[in-house]
């Protein structure tokens, strides 16, 4: 019996370099939205996938199935906006709002978001267009929309324009001792509780560039789980998830990186 294993799909919405699949994230997951509806595939929450992971679902609750991800947090995520370079942009949020209209059918997306507003400040100056468009406004709408949740994708990214000591220029992997990896994770759990309020449960992580250090993998996240509230961690491996998968380590397919087409994205969900 063939083993049962499902695709978490990655985007960033911020990911805007024109007005192509391949440059555009944007227009990347309208087509692929479109496709996975097509082929006769079904969009499930994370929660439905770890609840499956750990045995509370059957195979046929997964099978066929996507869960879609996006990473920083960017407006691009939740607002329509008009880019300055290629016009006005549709969200990750209007598109998923959109295909459940016309289609009648479950969509939803974890939104992985940088938590520290200094730091989405500072990105927002040296690395999205300056404007403003990395604010938190907008968490809690999307929340208690039920189309998308909020989860943690650390405290700052240790992202290589701050100032700190990253000095590999975009590595995770430095997260290696207790106080940084409180300091990244610990706080950001403690931020996002307090700003989305009593209620909200932030059970997911998703580390930076997708690569972390053997500590934090290995003995943080695993020993501090049930302090912290978290049930899994995903990567940027390329692979597909199994209840064999590491719950600290589960992989998640990037759009644009790993794939650039929907051909492509039609052979990976089907593990080729």
């Amino acid at each position: 019996m063939a083993t049962t294993r499902v695709p978490i799909l990655t985007y960033h919405g911020n990911n805007i370099n024109g007005l192509e699949y391949t440059n555009n994230d944007l227009v990347a997951f309208q087509a692929d939205l479109q496709l996975i509806d097509a082929i006769g595939w079904r969009i499930i929450t994370m929660d439905q996938l770890l609840a499956w992971y750990a045995g509370q679902l059957p195979d046929e609750a997964v099978k066929q199935a996507v869960v879609l991800t996006c990473d920083d947090g960017t407006w691009f995520d939740y607002h329509d906006l008009d880019h300055p370079s290629y016009g006005p942009q549709k969200s990750l949020f209007t598109l998923l709002k959109n295909h459940q209209l016309t289609t009648g059918k479950q969509v939803h997306m974890t939104n992985f978001v940088i938590v520290s507003p200094e730091a989405r400040k500072r990105l927002d100056q040296l690395c999205l267009v300056g404007r403003g468009w990395w604010g938190d406004d907008w968490w809690q709408s999307a929340q208690q929309s039920g189309l998308m949740s909020i989860a943690n994708h650390s405290w700052d990214h240790n992202h290589g324009v701050l100032d700190n000591n990253n000095h590999s220029d975009d590595s995770f992997a430095d997260i290696a001792d207790e106080a940084s990896c409180d300091q990244q994770i610990k706080q950001a759990q403690l931020y996002l509780q307090e700003k989305m309020g009593i209620g909200f449960n932030c059970p997911y992580f998703a580390y930076p560039y997708g690569n972390y250090s053997d500590y934090l993998h290995q003995k943080y996240l695993p020993q501090k789980a049930r302090e912290l509230g978290l049930m899994a961690a995903f990567t940027t491996r390329k692979d597909l998830v199994s209840r064999d998968t590491d719950r600290w380590a589960m992989p998640r397919l990037v759009c644009n990186y790993h794939w650039n087409s929907t051909t492509q994205l039609a052979d990976l969900l089907q593990g080729k």
